[in-house]
């Protein structure tokens, strides 16, 4: 009997342990921050039983260190693999779609997955965009799987044959986890290792050089672009097939903005290579109602629309949300744990802000970028920041639409358990607001 050691107990670490377990392997678990649920401690693993080590994707795989476990596994030359290639390997005849990028991907993997749904593929959709791999149905040769894949989930993933393989964007984050951005780069880019088809945005530097390193070894690569022309782009809000006009996205609601353009373009492109009419692909736009914590619209009050983008956790997130409110009053909610490079790439969209509100760790060293720049309340934690935007707001009483926006640019958990914590935590105090008014 084959004996798999699980290594991280996190969401998918317990959902590979439970698969296993169904199978009839015998599995063993090891956590470093849930001792409770370990069967083995480190010093005591029977090696000599394991035959395969399944890595979780928040278990450092290599920087700043290989985990002890992980480098004891590669010692020993036993396979270390991941969810994603039990999950293969039990579904040989399915179809597999992957999406990485620095952001958007959970939004494109749900569009990708809403459009099949819309068109009557079979499909299941996980990975990172929150549903374990493993806890996804199994699927036959009709099936395809729509997974969102982090560098994190990369990095460790032994070849993971991919029908179509896309990516959105990069730009720096996780740094302290990959410690360069070349490293950062590299570990997303094993996407297409195994890849039949892929699906590249060129609108950044580092995407345009990694594809034009999938032309040069002959790939089967489409680009996709919001700023040139090439397989597919957007220009003017209209969506371009080889300059043939497709769609007019400047219409509708859930896809407005340049980042929600590129998602667009690359599920378009995506689908296409599934064989997905044009048409459906089209009508399933019009009806995408969008994910929880992206630009999340979550109440009114008279002049004052409230959204939530908790997902924006590094500042080119918000730099989309910054960007799409531009022309009204934004009252800025920010702050958290910050990522490295804080919100110095926000400059160009400082004059765009009417008052920030600052919470968490980082908001001291937000205020010294803000400072002389933006108007901003020291506020300290959420229930207070939109506490105070609202009565800045009133006070104002202009009459103009006013924005308030969390969109923190930082991690979440110096003050919440996850980005979905912190934009519950937001809805549910918009809620309360709103009845306070009725």
């Amino acid at each position: 009997m084959k004996t798999y050691l699980v290594l991280g107990m996190g969401k998918s670490g317990q959902s590979a342990a439970e698969w296993l377990e169904k199978q009839g392997f015998k599995v063993l678990t090891f956590d470093d921050h849930s001792p409770a649920l370990n069967t083995v401690t480190l010093n005591d693993i029977p090696w000599n039983e394991i035959t395969t080590v399944i890595q979780s994707p928040g278990i450092p795989y290599s920087f700043p260190a290989a985990h002890p476990v992980t480098a004891l596994a590669r010692a020993k030359n036993i396979p270390i693999v991941t969810d994603f290639n039990l999950l293969q390997q039990a579904n040989p005849k399915a179809h597999f779609v992957g999406i990485t990028g620095t952001n958007g991907k959970s939004t494109t993997t749900a569009l990708i997955g809403h459009i099949l749904n819309h068109s009557r593929h079979v499909c299941a959709v996980g990975g990172n965009i929150g549903v374990p791999v493993l806890s996804l149905p199994s699927l036959q040769e009709n099936g395809t799987y729509v997974l969102e894949l982090s560098s994190f989930q990369l990095e460790a993933s032994a070849s993971l044959t991919l029908d179509v393989a896309a990516w959105l964007n990069i730009t720096p984050d996780h740094l302290d986890r990959h410690g360069t951005m070349e490293a950062y780069v590299a570990a997303k880019e094993k996407i297409f290792l195994s890849a039949r088809h892929a699906v590249v945005n060129i609108d950044d530097t580092y995407s345009l050089e990694v594809y034009r390193r999938l032309k040069d070894k002959g790939a089967a690569v489409l680009g996709v672009s919001c700023a040139q022309q090439t397989d597919i782009y957007i220009e003017s809000g209209i969506l371009y097939d080889t300059q043939n006009p497709v769609v007019d996205l400047s219409d509708i609601e859930r896809l407005q903005g340049l980042h929600n353009y590129q998602n667009a373009a690359t599920a378009y492109a995506v689908c296409k290579l599934l064989n997905v009419p044009v048409h459906d692909i089209k009508e399933a736009f019009k009806t995408f109602a969008g994910l929880a914590h992206r630009q999340e619209i979550v109440g009114r009050i008279k002049n004052m629309v409230f959204v939530n983008d908790s997902k924006a956790t590094n500042a080119d997130a918000t730099a989309y949300a910054l960007s799409r409110y531009a022309h009204q009053a934004i009252y800025w909610i920010a702050g958290g744990k910050a990522k490295s490079q804080g919100i110095q790439p926000l400059k160009d969209f400082f004059p765009n802000i009417r008052h920030a509100f600052l919470i968490g760790e980082a908001q001291s060293d937000f205020a010294k970028t803000l400072d002389g720049h933006v108007p901003y309340t020291l506020s300290g934690n959420l229930d207070k920041a939109l506490t105070d935007a609202v009565d800045m707001i009133r006070k104002e009483s202009s009459g103009q639409s006013a924005v308030i926006l969390l969109s923190p640019a930082c991690a979440s958990y110096d003050q919440f358990q996850s980005f979905e914590h912190r934009g519950d935590v937001f809805r549910n105090l918009v809620t309360h607001l709103i009845e306070s008014y009725s």
